[in-house]
């Protein structure tokens, strides 16, 4: 029998990943078209959580969406196989798993919100780097041009709006809608296999899908770089059942584990942290028609940030 405990699976891992790394580029990612010139970038990586980059091409300009932490040239590939126009790059948040691989485009325009601005601001403040999974530790010294609700990125022909909503996954977030091609790109806001928002109230989230549904007559595809990309974007509607559900009193599983985050050999979950996930007592899974939302059992609705409330985590508290 395979050998699946974390230190053997996450050697292996970077075995695979260094193997690549010899590949010509051509070799380290994969890529597929969701709309015309709309771009899908899938960087080779073992685990089932890596996230996917957006290219969205325009006349004058392409817009790389969320870098990654991809250890290797993305730009590269990018140029070689996908466009040769000049590039832009906007981040939806500031988690290292989209914004690592910025480093590669430190010479162009990279949009974020200014949160996410003074938060990698302050990383670097810091130095709070991350090593990728090749052992490589780079620094994106772009200092990030912010960008908020109702401005406009224009790729020549085609439009991209800004949109701000009450950031649940992450303060740093921002979502980006292509009123050209009809595509709204949420990052982890949204996200086709589960939405975490340990501390936030469900409530919050469903004010997000009351705004976006407002203008759902703008966009027929939801891209989200995690769990499979793109989306219908009737799976709003569902997400708002989802919310309903939890807000009249149906509670969802104890159990918040996803299948690929208990079972994945490459996903580096210790027992504890996989045990912890599955019987935290302050968090609960609703699955509703595709959709999935983690929460706090405590934080229902938006009044009881304001109520004494416990505080969830991913993983368990560290002991002393």
């Amino acid at each position: 029998m395979i050998d699946t405990n974390p230190e053997f699976m996450t050697a292996l891992k970077k075995q695979l990943m260094a193997q690549v790394a010899e590949y010509p580029v051509n070799k380290q990612f994969d890529m597929r078209l969701a709309k015309p010139d709309t771009w899908i970038i899938i960087p080779f990586n073992p685990s089932a959580e890596t996230p996917r980059i957006h290219v969205l091409i325009g006349e004058k300009y392409a817009l790389v969406i969320d870098p990654t932490d991809t250890p290797y040239d993305l730009r590269t590939y990018i140029e070689e196989n996908v466009t040769d126009k000049p590039l832009l790059v906007a981040n939806t948040h500031s988690h290292h798993d989209h914004t690592y691989a910025n480093y590669l485009f430190d010479d162009c325009t990279i949009y974020m919100s200014e949160t996410c601005r003074n938060e990698l601001q302050d990383n670097r403040d810091n130095g709070r780097f991350r090593t990728d999974l090749l052992g490589n530790t780079h620094k994106s010294m772009n200092p990030g041009t912010v960008i908020k609700d109702g401005d406009i990125i224009d790729l020549g022909g085609r439009i991209i709006e800004a949109i701000a909503i009450t950031p649940c996954h992450a303060p740093s977030s921002i979502l980006y809608l292509d009123r050209t091609a009809g595509i709204l790109f949420t990052g982890d806001e949204i996200d086709p296999g589960q939405v975490n928002m340990w501390n936030t109230p469900v409530e919050t989230f469903r004010d997000n899908i009351v705004k976006l549904l407002e203008r759902r007559n703008e966009f027929d595809m939801i891209c989200a770089p995690h769990n499979g990309t793109p989306m219908h974007a009737d799976i709003l509607k569902y997400y708002l059942e989802n919310c309903d559900r939890i807000m009249s009193g149906i509670e969802g599983d104890l159990d918040v584990g996803s299948t690929t985050y208990l079972l994945n050999p490459f996903e580096n979950r210790p027992p504890e942290a996989i045990e912890y996930r599955r019987w935290d007592p302050v968090t609960r899974r609703s699955f509703w028609k595709g959709t999935a939302i983690n929460y706090n059992v405590d934080l229902i609705f938006n009044r009881q940030l304001n109520e004494p409330h416990r505080t969830a985590r991913t993983n368990p508290p560290k002991k002393d």
